[in-house]
C-alpha cells in the first residue's frame, strides 16, 4: 500500500494537470472563436474555465518566475499585444484595413483566459488584407515538482485528442530554452450554417521546475503552410528570462 503522503502528492499532481488541461482547452477555444466573425467552437471534453496564472498549489522550495518571464524573436510583421487593457485603438486601426479581420482578432482578445500571459499575431498588411488571422497565445500553470515535461505533454496530448477527435503524435523538439514537445492538429469548428470547419493548431509544451508553458499557434487550414516556417521559428526562439 502506498504511503498516505504519496497519495496526497499524486492528488496534487493530478489537480495541477487538470488545471493545465483547462488552460489549454481555453486557449484553443479562444483561437477558434475568432476564426470567422460568427463561428463557434465545438465543445471539447474538458470544461473550459478561466484559471489564474500559477493558481495551482505553490511548490515548497521553488521560487516561481513571474508570469511572462520569457521572450520570442518575432519575425517582421508580427506584433505582440498586452493581454490586459484596452485594445480598441488596435482594433480600430485594423478595421480600416479589413473589418472582418479586426472583428475576428477582437473576439480572440476579448475571450483570452486569465491563464494567458502573452498574445501575438501576424499584423503584416498583406496578411491582414487576406483576412488570415494567425495568432500565438501562451498560457502558464504552476505544477508540482514531480510533473515532468513528458508527463505534462502526454497528459495535454490526451485532451487535444478529444478536441481533435483523432490520434495525435507528440514530437520532441529543441527550443532556445531547452527540450520541448510539439503537437499539430486540426481543431474542429461548427459554423452557423451547420457546416464543419477547422483551424490548424500547433502547440508547444515546455516545463521548468514548478511551472508549465503552453504555446498555442493557430492559422487558417487553407493557408497554414504559408505560415508554417515562421511559426516554427517563433516557437524555436522561446527563451526564459532569468
Amino acid at each position: 500500500m502506498a504511503p498516505r503522503h504519496g497519495r496526497a502528492t499524486g492528488r496534487r499532481s493530478r489537480h495541477a494537470l487538470a488545471v493545465a488541461l483547462v488552460s489549454v482547452a481555453a486557449a484553443v477555444v479562444v483561437t477558434a472563436c475568432g476564426s470567422s466573425p460568427s463561428s463557434s467552437p465545438r465543445p471539447s471534453a474538458t470544461p473550459v474555465a478561466s484559471v489564474a496564472p500559477g493558481s495551482a498549489t505553490p511548490v515548497p522550495g521553488v521560487t516561481p518566475l513571474p508570469a511572462g518571464s520569457f521572450t520570442f524573436d518575432l519575425p517582421g510583421g508580427w506584433k505582440a499585444v498586452p493581454v490586459d487593457g484596452d485594445h480598441d485603438a488596435l482594433i480600430a486601426t485594423l478595421s480600416a484595413q479589413n473589418p472582418t479581420f479586426a472583428e475576428s482578432l477582437g473576439a480572440r482578445l476579448a475571450a483570452l483566459p486569465d491563464s494567458a500571459t502573452y498574445f501575438a499575431f501576424n499584423a503584416s498588411p498583406s496578411v491582414v488584407a487576406k483576412g488570415d488571422v494567425v495568432t500565438l497565445i501562451v498560457t502558464e500553470v504552476a505544477l508540482p515538482l514531480d510533473v515532468t515535461l513528458e508527463t505534462f505533454a502526454t497528459t495535454l496530448k490526451g485532451d487535444a485528442e478529444q478536441l481533435a477527435e483523432a490520434d495525435l503524435e507528440l514530437r520532441k523538439i529543441l527550443v532556445t530554452a531547452g527540450q520541448a514537445y510539439s503537437l499539430a492538429y486540426a481543431a474542429p469548428l461548427l459554423r452557423p450554417d451547420g457546416q464543419e470547419g477547422a483551424l490548424a493548431v500547433t502547440q508547444v509544451f515546455y516545463v521548468l521546475p514548478g511551472r508549465g508553458y503552453v504555446m498555442t499557434f493557430a492559422a487558417p487550414p487553407a493557408t497554414a503552410n504559408d505560415y508554417a516556417q515562421e511559426i516554427a521559428d517563433i516557437a524555436t526562439s522561446f527563451t526564459i528570462k532569468t
